[in-house]
């Protein structure tokens, strides 16, 4: 028993002693080490794809890793498997990262290395005298526990090679579906808009400017995440600067997987993963410096720790504890982290009634709502207090959700997340979607009822599809009715299984949100694919059990195989040309080079949120003439103002009395007879060509 568990029952802590025998002794010895090489790398003069890594391990990793051993590693009966403390390390190293740079930024002056050394350093130290003073774990009890045997092990048993053998397979094929489609050319493209204007407040942040985080409008997650990596190296590239976000993204796919096996089976959960290791949303999220892989991370993470409290009620505040530092974190990311809070909040009910007192549960979630709370008055309240917020609160009201709902954003959304991911994707998720509540259906109502339900479901989706605004009703659209109507009663059907419930509430509820109560969603619907890829993997795990049952075993695997494979053939090339491949920039020659055979339903693709493409337009050029005094004027431009400010370092921008006019092509393919018009007009107002530079012989 931790010693923060002792306080939360009221039991006197028993006496601690440091001891290179304790339990956490191991983690803290080779987290010491670690650290020591860490220390060693930043101070050597090697290349920054060596010293960005050491950064990372050194303030997020690390004390990641035994914060976890501290906080939840130290159940006997039910230890945490690799995989779980693994993603939980990697969660809380982030979050870590995240809070003590937020502490920083609020020191007067500018961020110092010796400061940021000073601050993780002195955090690792305590965390090891924790780690060394936490007590061995309470002997395994000796009658068998009920709650153990309902929760599976990731791993299969030794006796089980087979499935062991098929198991490994298939999570060498996910880690090399979701690295290759992630990591692959990573720092090819130029920092687009939205990453600017992140990265500038960094430097910002680092330099001293008091209020930088408080002029952003959202929480400050994506501008300290690369702050410590940057004031430890003094460097910041393409590459570096994403990395974190790209591991943040590949955790978070596979706590998908983690949640789903424990919420289903393994199929579930390699199923849900994979959708989202070749979703383009997911994808190019994770080839930028933006808040969604953070968001996405801690919602996952945060919901396994409160699930694990549903099937194995052990260490109530400490899981609750971890669980509210992810979640806070995701909140300091983006105001739509709350919506892993809907799902977070449904395990909580349902641990209340399968038997957690409610003094019980109260006293365990003293801690973490304090915490939590804490972490996050620490940002937003000054934040609402700052004559900045006005402006805020206008753009996220007006602009974002709007004032005069409902809407309907179906075929926006559609059309955007069939340019993120091949239609073929999209139908095969709706099918299944589909599928599953008709099984919900036939299962939960009546055998009358079911068909009724079941009719209704499939001819409104097909009016949907023929007619997306079929409901006007008194001037307004009303197609959010039939979603919400559909969509309930697979959350209030009584006797339905309670994962199930949990994962259709996650999806459908913000769902309904985005399409229907959201003026311009754009890529924020990403909130709800996370249900809705486990919505879709539970559909396969029962289509599998099916399928094993009629067939057998060896020939449903082989047909299993054989399926996955042609699927991740024609979701995996589509994600490879867009996203990964940079010889061709297929988004911006999207008439040309875009791949054949995927079917659209546009003309050209939406020119609105276009996120993660491969892009590289000429900033890094112009920034190396000016820095070697080839330019040296003031510029007016064709373009974004924080991508010229980054990289001409905030130098030679005067739109009133310019000397140089920088014009380039824009990655929305739509633009294109926009952007030679613009160089028309220029060439018009007296402007000669001064000089051109070329990518990819373009």
């Amino acid at each position: 028993m931790s010693l923060v568990e002792q306080i939360k029952r009221g039991a006197q802590p028993a006496s601690h002693r440091v001891s290179l025998r304790a339990p956490g002794a191991a983690w803290a010895v080779g987290t010491l080490a670690l650290a020591l090489v860490a220390h060693l790398l930043l101070w050597l003069p090697l290349p920054l794809a060596v010293q960005a890594p050491a950064a990372l391990a050194l303030t997020g990793l690390l004390p990641g890793l035994l914060l976890v051993e501290w906080l939840v590693g130290g159940l006997a009966d039910a230890p945490l498997e690799p995989w779980e403390r693994g993603v939980y390390s990697l969660g809380a190293g982030a979050s870590v990262i995240v809070v003590v740079m937020l502490l920083l930024s609020y020191l007067p002056g500018p961020i110092l290395p010796w400061q940021t050394l000073l601050a993780f350093d002195g955090l690792l130290a305590l965390l090891i005298l924790l780690a060394l003073l936490r007590p061995a774990p309470a002997p395994t009890p000796a009658t068998p526990d009920p709650a153990l045997d309902a929760w599976p092990s990731v791993w299969p048993a030794a006796g089980a090679p087979g499935e062991r053998r098929w198991l490994a397979t298939g999570l060498l094929a996910l880690a090399l579906v979701a690295v290759l489609m992630r990591v692959p050319n990573l720092g090819y493209s130029e920092f687009q808009g939205d990453e600017t204007r992140a990265l500038l407040r960094t430097a910002e942040a680092i330099q001293g400017r008091d209020d930088t985080l408080l002029l952003h409008k959202k929480g400050p997650a994506e501008i300290l995440l690369p702050a410590s990596l940057y004031v430890l190296t003094g460097r910041l590239n393409e590459w570096t600067a994403r990395l974190p976000f790209t591991l943040l993204n590949l955790t978070g796919i596979f706590g998908v997987f983690l949640l789903g096996r424990r919420l289903f089976n393994p199929i579930a959960g390699w199923t849900a993963a994979m959708i989202l290791a070749l979703d383009g949303y997911f994808i190019g999220f994770a080839r930028i410096v933006q808040y969604q892989s953070i968001v996405f991370c801690m919602g996952v993470l945060a919901v396994l720790a409160v699930y694990r409290l549903v099937r194995l009620p052990r260490q109530l505040g400490c899981f609750l504890t971890l669980a509210a530092l992810l979640l806070a974190t995701g909140l300091l990311a983006h105001y739509e982290g709350a919506l892993a809070g809907l799902p977070i909040l449904y395990l909580l009910y349902t641990l209340w009634r399968r038997g957690a007192a409610i003094p019980r549960l109260a006293r365990a979630l003293i801690v973490p709502v304090a915490l939590g709370g804490a972490l996050l008055a620490i940002f937003y309240v000054p934040f609402v207090l700052h004559p900045s917020f006005r402006v805020t609160y206008a753009y996220i009201t007006v602009n974002r959700i709007g004032e005069t709902f409902p809407y309907n954003n179906l075929v926006d959304v559609f059309e955007r997340t069939t340019l993120y991911s091949t239609s073929y994707y999209v139908a095969l998720m709706v099918l299944c979607t589909l599928l599953g509540l008709v099984r919900v259906y036939r299962r939960g109502l009546p055998r009358g009822w079911g068909w009724v339900a079941t009719t209704l479901l499939i001819a409104g989706m097909a009016v949907t599809v023929a007619r997306p605004s079929w409901l006007w009703i008194g001037g307004q659209d009303h197609t959010w009715a039939f979603f919400a109507l559909a969509l309930a009663i697979a959350w209030f059907l009584p006797r339905f299984p309670m994962e199930e419930r949990l994962v259709w509430l996650w999806f459908g509820a913000p769902l309904i949100f985005m399409l229907f109560f959201t003026l311009t969603p754009n890529t924020h619907v990403y909130g709800f694919f996370i249900g809705w890829a486990l919505v879709v993997g539970n559909v396969v795990g029962v289509g599998w059990q099916a399928l094993r049952e009629r067939v057998g075993l060896p020939a449903a695997r082989w047909i299993g195989v054989a399926t996955a494979a042609a699927l991740l053939l024609i979701f995996g090339n589509y994600a490879f040309w867009y996203f990964v491949a940079t010889d061709l920039e297929v988004l911006r020659t999207w008439r040309e080079n875009r791949p054949r055979g995927y079917w659209v339903s546009y003309d050209m693709p939406t020119n609105m949120s276009i996120f993660g493409f491969p892009l590289k337009n000429g900033w890094k050029a112009v920034g190396a003439l000016y820095a070697d005094g080839v330019l040296d004027a003031p510029f007016d431009l064709h373009g974004k103002e924080p991508v010229a400010d980054w990289y001409t370092r905030g130098l030679g921008q005067c739109p009133r009395d310019h000397v140089y006019y920088l014009w380039h092509e824009s990655v929305e393919p739509a633009e294109q007879g926009y952007n030679t018009v613009v160089r028309q007009q220029i060439e018009e107002k007296g402007y000669r060509l001064f000089g051109e530079v070329t990518v990819n012989g373009r």
